[in-house]
């Protein structure tokens, strides 16, 4: 009852992240931290979560987000920093939050489809609307929202959630 309670939560959380992002660009700074708080009580309810497993992913955030710093760094020849040129602040903290959701294996595999998902969404419609950023955490919630209703709702146990 628990865990379908922090779902329903979580699922509403993600809806006005969707609106914000795509209609500001931005999301405000206590929805990654709703939705953390949200992501760690599922993390505590559901059996085939593990804690330690936060830590693995929010190590595999920090490779990534490396890897951009030093790949534009490289290509730059200076330093150049990727948040909030490229990639957005909200954008990181939203994957921050959703680590406690998955298992490292899941979450590399949420991480890039979802990336992907982002991508021919975004390419999808910019065919009807010319727009120059990605609401990346909007995206990502959809994503991560059709598979929390997926699992819970119609009981179809997607490896990735």
């Amino acid at each position: 009852m628990a865990l379908n309670i922090c779902y329903a939560l979580l699922l509403i959380s993600l809806t006005i992240i969707i609106f914000q992002d795509i209609k500001y660009r931005a999301i405000h700074i206590t929805l990654p931290l709703v939705v953390l708080m949200l992501s760690i009580a599922v993390n505590y309810f559901d059996a085939t979560l593990e804690f330690s497993d936060i830590l693995y992913n929010v190590l595999f955030i920090i490779v990534n987000v490396g890897g951009l710093f030093i790949y534009f760094s490289v290509k730059e020849k200076r330093f150049f920093n990727p948040v909030d040129t490229m990639l957005g602040t909200g954008d990181i903290l939203f994957f921050i939050a959703i680590t406690p959701l998955f298992g490292l294996k899941a979450f590399i595999l949420f991480f890039i489809i979802g990336l992907i998902f982002s991508l021919l969404t975004h390419l999808i419609i910019n065919i009807f609307k010319k727009v120059e950023t990605i609401p990346l955490a909007g995206y990502l919630a959809v994503f991560l929202g059709v598979n929390v209703v997926a699992k819970t709702v119609f009981k179809f146990n997607i490896p990735i959630i």
